[in-house]
């Protein structure tokens, strides 16, 4: 996995090469240092902190 998106994001339906995930392999993600989108943000659609 190279980034977390939102379902609805745009940048992952023009990759192409996205996968959904459930609510518990995102946050894993989030807190193993996978990257989260800067334009749809998954982390603050989560409800989780993100350090500015």
């Amino acid at each position: 996995m190279d980034g977390v998106h939102v379902g609805d994001c745009w940048a992952a339906a023009k990759s192409g090469r996205c996968r959904f995930a459930s609510r518990e392999q995102v946050v894993e993600a989030l807190r193993h240092g996978v990257v989260a989108c800067v334009h749809c943000r998954p982390d603050t659609a989560l409800g989780l902190m993100d350090n500015p």
